[in-house]
């Protein structure tokens, strides 16, 4: 069955997930619990509502809450600006409805008869979306309350204190164990239907946050080494089992391009789970959004690349000049001219319209000149708005691989076999030289975390930014690392070189090393970090706010998240 069919199924039935504030009061009216909960039927009806709590898989600009994309306007949070709301929609009633549908399910699925292989693929696929909504909550408020049971407007555990982040972690830990035992191997499951492999690729990536955000953040006193074993294991499965490998016809200049703009993902033996689009019935924005994203790379992500000789630019003695965007994507890591819009790459490519001067690449639309192209089909990006259906990827094996090296690299276990079939695979698909586990070079750039680092994980780190650039997982990244100090670089929010005569240097928006500057009320022509005008991070930033109104109807919630 087509994702498409799963998500409108449920039409009429209860709910539709992104949309049911008012559950609580509407569920009675929806169903009739005396006749709908007698299926697998009816089961599997009730779980289509909740398919649409994956990701869409066409996510390129899921990066400006961080240090590599940089919008047009401050984000607030970054820039220290953000208050402590009153209500706010990151903790309001409607972002628990789901945990609050989700239980009322496990609460009345016991009355339905059947086979328990045939029930449990159900109530598994329920327990996978149950630990992908707390898995969003600890890692935006850190301790929350646990609520596993269909609650009622009266029910005491509303008013329930805070469950330890590491509790909460052991349950979302459990849930998903429980989808791996009862999901359908990998080909028995229906088309865009949850298998094991999917939960065994969360599983892993939840083990790699929680593992690596207790180490890194050790005031917490949370044990890690076991959940880094569990993240290493999970993915070790993953790789051994054989289903999937990374994308690759040989066309190093082309292919990490092409994966994201094919049309027909079903095959891909990348994608863990693609997301089915379908004209005139599913479609979406993801390359036109990237036309008029107001966004766009910043310096600091585009100098992070490796030239094509393994080196990072301030070793390699290949050429490295930056004043045009040809020269700066030059004898680069393939995948820079790969996801940044550069002419040269879609030279004799009839659909494309050149940008023409190397000025115009900055504009109200990509301020800092540096356009992502992931998901970017100039045949269909012109369209209009949400008229393009080339199928996503809502998880990726490339980020499987990922976790691999690092929860080994963390460990101390890690191999050279392991760095080949992971991290070289990924370098592999655009011809850059391999990692080894004797990093061959010093890089006087490599961020300072404020604690000492590895130059294995410094590289694995890279590959991480480079392969995942765009998708969303950098903020969450410098959190679990314990890294806000690397979003003070005042590059994370500068882009390309401009000519004195531009239109953006005759606004001001040039610094004095000819480099376009998106904030300019907030930093010094020359570049220098000036505490007060420039972004500073602080510690609480780890953690969002319980907001005022949610502490005064439940004082169990107490105390405030550290700082706010």
């Amino acid at each position: 069955m087509k994702l498409r069919y799963i998500l409108y199924s449920a039409v009429g039935i209860l709910l539709h997930t992104s949309c049911n504030d008012a559950f609580l009061e509407r569920s009675s009216q929806s169903l009739n619990d005396n006749t709908f909960w007698s299926s697998t039927g009816d089961l599997r009806t009730y779980a289509n509502a909740f398919y649409d709590i994956l990701p869409g898989g066409v996510t390129n600009y899921g990066d400006t809450n961080a240090d590599d994309q940089v919008p047009s306007g401050i984000n607030q949070f970054l820039w220290g600006q953000y208050v402590v709301p009153t209500e706010d929609g990151l903790w309001s009633k409607s972002n628990w409805a789901n945990i609050r549908n989700i239980n009322y399910f496990m609460t009345h699925y016991g009355t339905v008869t059947g086979a328990e292989e045939e029930i449990n693929v159900y109530v598994a696929e329920m327990r996978f979306f149950r630990a992908l909504e707390y898995f969003n909550k600890i890692k935006t408020f850190g301790d929350v309350p646990w609520l596993d049971k269909d609650l009622n407007i009266d029910s005491e555990e509303l008013y329930g204190s805070k469950m330890p982040r590491n509790q909460v972690a052991a349950k979302i830990i459990e849930d998903l164990d429980f989808a791996i035992t009862w999901l359908p191997e990998k080909g028995d499951e229906e088309a865009n239907r949850l298998n094991r492999d999917i939960a065994r690729h969360i599983k892993a990536r939840v083990c790699l946050h929680e593992g690596t955000y207790y180490k890194y953040h050790s005031e917490l006193g949370y044990a890690y080494e076991d959940l880094l074993k569990l993240a290493a294991s999970e993915t070790d499965k993953l790789i051994t089992d054989g289903h999937y490998s990374i994308y690759k016809t040989g066309d190093t200049k082309h292919d990490y391009y092409d994966m994201f703009i094919m049309e027909d993902k079903k095959n891909l033996s990348e994608a863990l789970l693609y997301i089915d689009y379908v004209n005139e019935l599913r479609m979406h924005n993801m390359g036109h959004g990237a036309v008029e994203a107001n966004a766009g790379f910043s310096k600091d992500f585009v100098d992070c690349f490796l030239y094509t000789d393994g080196l990072p630019k301030a070793l390699t003695t290949l050429p490295k000049n930056d004043e045009t965007l040809v020269q700066e994507l030059a004898n680069r890591d393939p995948r820079a001219a790969q996801l940044i819009r550069n002419d040269e790459f879609f030279a004799g490519n009839a659909s494309y319209t050149p940008v023409g001067g190397d000025d115009a690449y900055v504009t109200q639309f990509c301020p800092t000149g540096y356009q992502s192209i992931k998901g970017y089909n100039p045949a269909t990006a012109h369209s209009g708005y949400y008229v393009e259906y080339a199928d996503g990827i809502a998880y990726r094996y490339a980020e499987t691989l990922l976790i691999n090296a690092e929860a080994k690299a963390e460990l101390g276990t890690i191999t050279q076999p392991d760095l080949d079939k992971t991290i070289n695979e990924l370098r592999d698909r655009v011809g850059m030289k391999h990692l080894t586990l004797t990093v061959e070079f010093t890089d006087p750039n490599w961020p300072d975390y404020g604690y000492t680092l590895s130059p294995l994980l410094q590289e694995i780190r890279r590959e991480r930014r480079i392969e995942l650039a765009g998708e969303g997982f950098r903020f969450d990244d410098i959190c679990r690392w314990k890294a806000g100090k690397i979003v003070n670089n005042v590059m994370t929010y500068v882009g390309k070189k401009i000519s004195a005569t531009s239109s953006m240097a005759e606004k001001g928006l040039r610094s004095d090393a000819g480099y376009v500057i998106v904030y300019p009320n907030y930093t010094q022509k020359d570049l220098v970090y000036v505490a007060g005008k420039s972004r500073t991070w602080n510690d609480k930033m780890y953690l969002y706010p319980i907001p005022t109104g949610e502490l005064q109807r439940n004082p169990n919630l107490l105390p405030q998240n550290p700082g706010w």
